[in-house]
Order: structure tokens, then C-alpha cells, then sequence
């Protein structure tokens, strides 16, 4: 949020970085994409003062075709990490999240493969529903800086476009059943039972269901729990109505 830990990774990547890129591999920079995005808080621009105790720091992913991964993808860290300097903007290398250097190359097809299972943009409904939501996000958050062959750019818009017509409309159906049949019902039960451990727990999932499915209403993907409150309260659709019940129902 205010640590600007995207935007100073930026300047990391635009003034050490691509430079040294340039420098030691002229003829494959192009071939490159090269951002901030994936894991992390900070991918969503949620991190704060509590993240630094974790997996904190600067970082350029440079995300390679796999042919040029199989090259160069060893010779990146080899030629530019004796090149960086120690710290940046204040910021030390040696102690961030990336093995202490800040510079992170990788597949771009191995990254697509660990977030949302498939090597490409999905081609299928069925692949659509295949992909766990908060995967998704994984790939369309953060920045992206560098990426002359769009190759990353064109996987980013065609997720970023949201689910096809049919593949929305059978989640939102999963999720009212979800919400009802497992949530509200399950409690229910729970409650003339007097199973407190299960009416909790169930409680709790209906509420998780019902936040998710506000954001299947408003046709934008939900984050992983974690910040499912802070990126619900600015959906423009059904978040003022339902955030006052919310609340509410969390005092007990």
C-alpha cells in the first residue's frame, strides 16, 4: 500500500536491470518480458509494514520463452548478479525476497504452468473451469514493463477480459449452491443440534461463498481469503448493501 514496492522495482528493473540486460544479452532482450507479478501482497499492492517480516523485497521477474529459458535462463543470474549493487532506493538486494538478489528468471511457460495449470491462455470452458479463481490473479496482478513480443501482455488481456458467458454463469450456479446447500443449510442444522464447532465453521464458509459470489456478480475476480474483505468493500455492486450485514454478523 504505501511501501511503493512495485514502483520502486520498476526503477530497480529501469535503471540496473534492463541495462545489464542490454548489455550481456542484446540479441534475446526482446524475447523477454520482464514485471512484477505472481505471489505476494505486494502483487496486489496490499503489502504494508507487517509484510516486511516475510518474503519482502525488490524483484523483476523476467519470464522467458522456453527455448530461450533452456539457453540463457542459468547465464542471466551468472552475468548480472555480480553486476548489482547491494542496495537500491534504500532497499537491501542481499536480504530480499528473490535468493538475494532481486532478479528472478523463469519459463513463462513453467510460470503459467504453477499458477494456473495450463502453458497458455485457456482455449476451453472446460479449462476455463478448471483454473482455481485465485490463480487467475497470480497472473494478471502486479506490472508488467517490459514485453516487446506481448507474448505475456496477450495472456494477461484474455484473462483480464473476465470468464466466457457460460463459464460465469455455471460458476455463479456453484456458488449459490455452495452459499445454500453448505452454508446456510449446514448451519442451520448445525445450530438445532447445538454443534457449535460445526455451526462456526459453517458460518464461516457461507460468509467466504457469499463475499465470493458479490464478486462473480460484479464480474471481477475474487483474491485469495486473505484479502477478500479489502478488495469486496470496492466492488460498485452489492458490496454498500451487504457490508453493513457483514459486519454485523462477525461481532459475535
Amino acid at each position: 500500500m504505501a511501501t511503493g514496492i512495485l514502483d520502486t522495482s520498476k526503477g530497480f528493473f529501469e535503471q540496473i536491470v534492463e541495462p545489464l540486460l542490454q548489455k550481456h544479452f542484446p540479441d534475446d532482450v526482446q524475447r523477454m518480458a520482464c514485471g512484477f507479478l505472481g505471489y505476494g501482497s505486494e502483487c496486489l499492492e496490499m503489502d504494508d509494514e507487517l509484510s516486511r517480516d516475510h518474503h519482502w523485497g525488490l524483484r523483476v521477474d523476467i519470464l522467458l520463452p522456453e527455448d530461450l529459458h533452456q539457453r540463457i535462463g542459468g547465464q542471466i543470474l551468472e552475468r548480472l548478479v555480480p553486476e548489482l549493487p547491494n542496495e537500491f532506493d534504500g532497499i537491501s538486494l542481499r536480504e530480499g525476497h528473490v535468493a538475494g538478489h532481486g532478479i528472478a528468471p523463469e519459463s513463462l511457460p513453467a510460470f503459467l504452468q504453477r499458477t494456473i495449470g495450463l502453458s497458455d491462455a485457456p482455449q476451453t470452458h472446460a479449462q476455463w473451469l478448471d483454473i482455481p479463481e485465485v490463480d487467475i490473479i497470480h497472473v494478471t496482478n502486479g506490472q508488467v514493463w517490459h514485453d516487446p513480443g506481448a507474448e505475456l501482455t496477450t495472456i494477461r488481456q484474455s484473462l483480464a477480459s473476465y470468464y466466457p458467458e457460460p463459464v460465469w454463469l455455471r460458476r455463479i450456479a456453484h456458488w449459490c449452491r455452495y452459499a445454500s446447500g453448505m452454508g446456510i443449510y449446514a448451519l442451520n442444522r448445525a445450530v438445532l443440534r447445538n454443534n457449535q464447532v460445526y455451526a462456526w465453521t459453517a458460518f464461516s464458509r457461507c460468509l467466504k461463498w457469499s463475499i465470493e459470489l458479490a464478486f462473480l456478480l460484479n464480474r471481477t475476480y475474487f483474491p485469495y481469503d486473505k484479502w477478500l474483505m479489502p478488495f469486496f468493500v470496492q466492488l460498485p455492486h452489492l458490496a454498500p448493501q451487504m457490508n453493513p450485514l457483514i459486519t454485523e454478523s462477525v461481532q459475535a
